[in-house]
């Protein structure tokens, strides 16, 4: 599994959108610098717990960064987005069934919740249920303005189901963060030549040479695929980048 996969699959990759609101993170970090603690008196409210989950987390203290996030969906038991901190906070600490299990509460109370969709993607996709992954990832990207991140991801389970086409589409719409998703196409490219689904290898194979022509990993899978395609001025194209991209 190459390091692109690694890091989608063991929850560091995360959209911009999965961070805190502005003003609770604004809050936190006042209360940090100042020494400050939040009210001791009376229960705690909602915003008390986040901004001690937050700092809790900030410290490097799981556990009680998660006791904090449980007692706010305590506090509001059908807000989404306690619903998912809890579940990334099980993530964080390498618990996949328990953040399963509050990540899909998350999507029962809002399928919009991208973190929440993010994260049931990730753990379905590790537990060898891409189908599931991309069923949930689905509704958030129906919102304008769906992050190129939901799209990448969504494409990487086309890709582990075996739907090279719509993989594909989605690698797409990542817009100007395409690029950095370059590993996927090479993975459709490996994958679809696997499956002897040459024209859809040939279709990965030319984004992955739009986006990055000296890798030499895709440069490999080219060789082999105009092997197969019984295209020999192609096959020597490509083994003369090859031997050039290895003196580099």
């Amino acid at each position: 599994m190459n390091s692109g996969r690694k890091q989608c699959f063991d929850g560091r990759w995360k959209p911009p959108a999965a961070a805190l609101p502005a003003a609770l993170l604004l809050l936190a970090t006042t209360a940090m610098s100042a020494g400050a603690s939040p009210s001791s008196t009376g229960p705690p409210d909602p915003l008390e717990c986040q901004i001690r989950s937050v700092l809790a987390e900030g410290r490097g203290d799981g556990l009680k960064a998660t006791a904090w996030a449980v007692s706010l969906v305590t506090l509001d038991p059908h807000s989404s987005y306690a619903l998912s901190r809890v579940a990334s906070m099980y993530e964080n600490l390498g618990d996949d069934t328990a953040a399963l299990e509050w990540g899909e509460r998350a999507l029962a109370a809002d399928s919009m919740n991208p973190e929440a969709a993010m994260l049931v993607g990730r753990i379905s996709c590790l537990a060898g249920e891409p189908g599931l992954a991309a069923a949930a990832l689905t509704p958030p990207l129906r919102r304008l303005g769906a992050t190129p991140e939901l799209y990448a991801l969504r494409a990487l389970a086309h890709e582990l189901d075996r739907d090279y086409g719509a993989a594909l589409a989605d690698l797409k719409r990542t817009g100007p963060l395409l690029p950095d998703f370059e590993w996927i196409a090479t993975g459709i490219l490996g994958m679809a030549l696997e499956d002897g689904r040459l024209g859809e290898a040939y279709s990965a194979f030319q984004l992955a040479m739009e986006l990055r022509p000296d890798d030499a990993r895709t440069l490999t899978l080219g060789v082999s695929l105009a092997q197969r395609l019984g295209n020999p001025v192609l096959e020597r194209t490509l083994l003369r980048a090859l031997r050039a991209s290895e003196l580099r």
